[in-house]
């Protein structure tokens, strides 16, 4: 039975010529070129979808960042702006208190002691007979005689009218601010005990007064005010007046605040983007 098999194998074999091996195996190559193809495509379609829906998922995850980091800056920048409107109001009204209650510290100095300083040279003030000669000549001393110590003395004990606002005003401007109170009220304190003693008081040879004002000034400032011989001391507060005019332009200058906003919106900016990365 094997020996038939095998002859009758042998038979097809050499019967079959070429023409129809070729045919043969070509029909062969379409059909699995045809499968190829289909099996192909078939994958192609899903791995397109696969990434297409990588793509949108990542794309949507993506948008989702952004808009939640968008919220969350607008948010920030809204709220930075609200507090910082609310801090900048709170600087001008602590300023504004600052300046009225600087106003009245300059008017409680006597107009008479006022008005002794603007005049009289040093030279004139040292005079040992100088309280002799105002008592003497024209109405001054008697504008002098009619101060009273303690009364005069009460106009600076009460309390510090910027301690509810100390907080928004600049530790520069408030050190200025407390030794021109502390200034006028030691100027007004000794002047009318030498007075009432028969004496004329001269601030310049007041070493405590001296030390005072070198909490606020420069050297070379001091020097400068000691080297006038006469109203040097309207010059005196003239020059701090001024210094805090100068802090106070610098605390409240719109610029130095926008290039501060600026830089926080940058660095809230930066905080998001290191977020999105390590989350990405």
């Amino acid at each position: 039975m094997l020996h038939f098999n095998l002859i009758y194998m042998k038979e097809i074999i050499y019967t079959i010529d070429n023409w129809s091996i070729v045919k043969l195996l070509g029909g062969l190559a379409v059909i699995l070129t045809a499968v190829i193809f289909f099996i192909s495509s078939y994958f192609q379609k899903r791995l397109e979808k696969a990434v297409d829906y990588k793509y949108d998922s990542k794309l949507e995850t993506v948008k989702g960042s952004i808009e939640k980091s968008n919220s969350t800056l607008n948010s920030a920048i809204q709220h930075y702006f609200s507090a910082s409107q609310k801090t900048l109001d709170k600087k001008i009204y602590a300023y504004e208190e600052l300046w009225s209650s600087l106003i009245k510290i300059k008017f409680y100095l006597p107009p008479g002691i006022n008005l002794i300083y603007q005049i009289l040279t040093d030279d004139e003030l040292n005079d040992k007979n100088a309280f002799r000669d105002l008592q003497q000549k024209g109405t001054l001393g008697s504008l002098l005689s009619t101060y009273n110590h303690d009364e005069e003395m009460k106009k600076y004990s009460s309390d510090d009218p910027l301690m509810k606002v100390q907080p928004y005003i600049s530790d520069k401007t408030y050190k200025l601010f407390f030794v021109y109170r502390a200034l006028n009220g030691r100027v007004t304190h000794q002047f009318l005990w030498d007075f009432h003693s028969h004496k004329i008081y001269n601030w310049k040879n007041d070493k405590s007064l001296k030390d005072l004002l070198k909490i606020v000034l420069s050297q070379k400032e001091l020097d400068y005010i000691y080297s006038i011989r006469v109203s040097a001391y309207p010059n005196l507060l003239d020059l701090l007046e001024y210094k805090m005019i100068q802090d106070f332009r610098k605390n409240l200058n719109i610029k130095d605040s926008t290039n501060d906003s600026i830089e926080y919106i940058k660095d809230i900016e930066k905080i998001i983007e290191t977020r999105r990365v390590t989350y990405s």
